[in-house]
């Protein structure tokens, strides 16, 4: 499956019309709507975390939930980012391909292959390239792609994360919770930074302020809270904070490209040590994952959190366990009752 995820975003947006596509770049919902999908806002915290937006897709019910933002352009983003869900429930050989991309049935590539269809249909390339002028993106071009298009800070972020071209994040951080509101990785680079992570008080980008500016290091600090220190370029925004992470130092700046250590992870490490139960190897660390208790192992890079989802399902119509294959993704039913 390529790496490339504008491929597959560019293939499912080029099977809709041009009427289609235009109506869903100038409005989204009556767009959507047109398509035959059913569209409802629902409250934040009816919201799933199961997306990386504020939205769900629901196969059953050709139906999507999305929190209204009705200040922001960030509904629109969310919801193409769950009609592509939904395009991508009608494309069999592309579901194929997700079967087939990682243990848990391409959960994360479709992931970011919405994220990119997204992107592409409120952020035409043009905009990109008459932002950027030839160059990698940096924290003030969000807010310059934001200005120049129709697009939200999410889908520039998603935009603009393709051009990084080393291992990196475009990030929205929220001032006020202290988490990441919302990150796109680069195309190199395979860790979701998930919505809702959090970031200590004392976490460098926090220093650009609402309206300032921070460059220079920063840990991305997953879920799990294993880290990783990147170079950090920052623009405060109001509420929020723009944030590239990234590899390489390709920004003007004083001092060695050399990148500290990571941060440490809690002010008394504890050791945890065993044996991993996904491979047999050893796993032990100065910290636990606070979800499962396990510490990461050594071989495998897995917590307890980190078990591949199982690569069977149980159709939830005619009750026989079949392989995940026989699944449209997100679907209880299985393919045959469900063409049956």
């Amino acid at each position: 499956m390529s790496r490339d995820w504008n491929v597959y975003a560019k293939r499912l947006e080029a099977a809709l019309s041009p009427a289609t596509r235009r109506e869903l770049a100038s409005s989204p919902l009556a767009g959507v709507r047109g398509a035959g999908v059913r569209v409802r806002a629902v409250p934040s915290s009816d919201a799933t975390d199961a997306c990386s937006c504020d939205g769900a897709y629901f196969y059953d019910q050709r139906a999507i939930c999305y929190v209204a933002t009705p200040r922001s352009r960030r509904e629109n983003f969310t919801v193409l980012h769950e009609f592509c869900h939904h395009l991508v429930m009608s494309d069999d050989d592309l579901l194929s391909e997700l079967a087939d991309a990682d243990a848990e049935g391409g959960v994360a590539v479709e992931e970011r292959i919405c994220d990119a269809f997204a992107g592409r249909i409120l952020i035409p390339d043009e905009a990109v390239a008459a932002v950027l002028v030839g160059r990698r993106p940096r924290a003030a071009d969000v807010r310059a792609l934001y200005d120049a298009t129709a697009g939200s800070m999410e889908a520039c972020a998603v935009r603009l994360a393709e051009r990084i071209s080393c291992e990196g994040y475009v990030a929205l951080l929220d001032r006020d919770r202290r988490q990441v509101r919302f990150a796109s990785q680069s195309g190199e680079f395979d860790y979701v930074w998930r919505r809702g992570s959090p970031l200590p008080i004392d976490h460098p980008a926090w220093g650009a302020g609402a309206d300032g500016t921070y460059v220079g290091e920063g840990d991305v600090i997953w879920s799990s809270r294993y880290r990783k220190r990147f170079w950090l370029d920052t623009v405060g925004a109001g509420a929020i904070v723009i944030a590239v992470f990234s590899l390489d130092r390709y920004w003007p700046a004083a001092g060695l490209s050399l990148l500290g250590e990571p941060g440490v992870t809690r002010s008394t490490p504890q050791v945890y040590s065993g044996t991993c139960r996904h491979c047999g190897g050893p796993a032990y660390g100065t910290w636990a994952c606070e979800v499962c208790g396990d510490a990461r192992c050594r071989v495998c890079k897995r917590c307890g959190c980190g078990a591949p989802a199982p690569a069977t399902k149980t159709c939830t119509k005619c009750h026989l366990t079949k392989g995940k294959a026989q699944f449209r993704a997100g679907a209880a039913v299985c393919r045959e009752c469900d063409e049956g």
